[in-house]
């Protein structure tokens, strides 16, 4: 029996509870989690806006030591310390062999259907969010899903490269391929946020601009990296505050991290000609995003997405555990709470308030 944070319903806070785990399949294995962080993804399902139906165990951030392999498993063995990936990429279809394994067709499908149970209570079978299910003790998951890393990284550290880290650093190095020089702004300073900015600034970027409502978030982006900050709050007009810090132009990259629509077209305004949004929030299902299609052609403006900060996670994650652990990436910065999973409604509260940039689940 493991303990895990099950969504029953959603708007109603996870119980946790002890469920029973299934035996791994040929191609799966089994990880105890050390630990997981509180993704507001997590807190997008319970509020309904990300179409995956209960019940199912939350929690998509995790990092851990593998227990079991099934027999087909060749490259991972019990004791190997791994990150998880949401993005279970068969590396077969079109979008693998292209070498976009974050596209994969597999992955699109854990997103919107991932049913797949390994747990079950009482008869009832319960599905691992995206394929990993980290608020439990135990999971199962695919053996193309967990990311073997070095064994000397704090694995409560190494959780968040899991999601906030790759996500927001890699939209920056592999979506955009910010140049030293070019400028940038973030809307949105929350854990994926403030890892845009240390990415723009491990890209050399020459202006810095953090967006968002929070004081506490702004001064955390200056942290980060950010050399300027706005308070939307304060500012009037955005866009207007952008362009007065880039001698009128605008900035190069617009990245947006909130997911909202109005916001989403806020940093499209703030672009300057030829520049580009970078879409890494997820908007609710049904909104629509609207913005002046005469400046797609006559200010070449564009607006793309970035799904896992388009990642190659073999490539990729080993790469920012070396960074962290060489003190070049900030991790440590980003934990504000280590809590037991219990507290994991608590935390969801703390991120609503904005009062931290992550909570981290330890387990025992």
């Amino acid at each position: 029996m493991v303990k895990a944070a099950v969504m029953y319903n959603f708007m109603e806070p996870l119980r946790v509870e002890s469920l029973k785990l299934k035996a791994p399949r040929e191609d799966e294995i089994v990880v105890k989690l050390t630990a997981s962080g509180v993704c507001h993804t997590d807190l997008s399902v319970v509020q309904a806006k990300l179409p995956f139906p209960p019940p199912v165990v939350l929690g998509h951030e995790g990092a851990g030591i593998v227990e079991e392999v099934g027999k087909g498993v060749c490259d991972l063995k019990p004791g190997d310390h791994v990150v998880l990936t949401w993005v279970a990429n068969c590396g077969k279809c079109h979008y693998c062999v292209a070498g976009s394994v974050h596209l994969c067709e597999v992955t699109n499908v854990s997103i919107t259907q991932g049913q797949e149970a390994v747990f079950e209570k009482d008869g009832v079978d319960i599905a691992r969010f995206v394929g990993v299910g980290s608020f439990a003790e135990r999971t199962v998951v695919r053996a193309t899903t967990a990311i073997k890393i070095r064994d000397d990284v704090p694995l409560d550290r190494a959780c968040l490269v899991g999601c906030g880290v790759m996500t927001g650093v890699g939209a920056v190095t592999n979506t955009a391929k910010v140049r030293p020089g070019q400028t940038v702004a973030v809307f949105g300073c929350g854990g994926v946020g403030l890892n845009v900015i240390q990415g723009a600034e491990l890209c050399g970027a020459s202006r810095i601009i953090a967006v968002d409502l929070a004081p506490a978030k702004l001064a955390l982006a200056k942290q980060f990296g950010a050399t300027d900050t706005i308070n939307a709050k304060d500012a009037g007009d955005v866009p207007t505050a952008i362009r007065s810090l880039t001698d009128g132009l605008g900035v190069d990259y617009a990245f947006e991290v909130v997911g909202e629509p109005a916001i989403i077209t806020q940093a499209y305004m703030s672009l300057k000609r030829g520049g580009k949004v970078v879409v890494v929030g997820v908007p609710a299902m049904g909104q629509d995003v609207s913005i002046p299609g005469m400046m797609l052609a006559l200010e070449e403006k564009s607006l793309i997405g970035s799904l896992y900060g388009s990642a190659n996670f073999r490539r990729d994650m080993p790469l920012l555990i070396d960074l962290y652990m060489q003190k070049r990436l900030k991790i440590d910065e980003l934990v504000s709470r280590r809590i037991k999973i219990e507290d994991v409604n608590t935390a969801f509260d703390a991120m609503e308030k904005g009062e931290v940039a992550r909570s981290v689940i330890v387990y025992d």
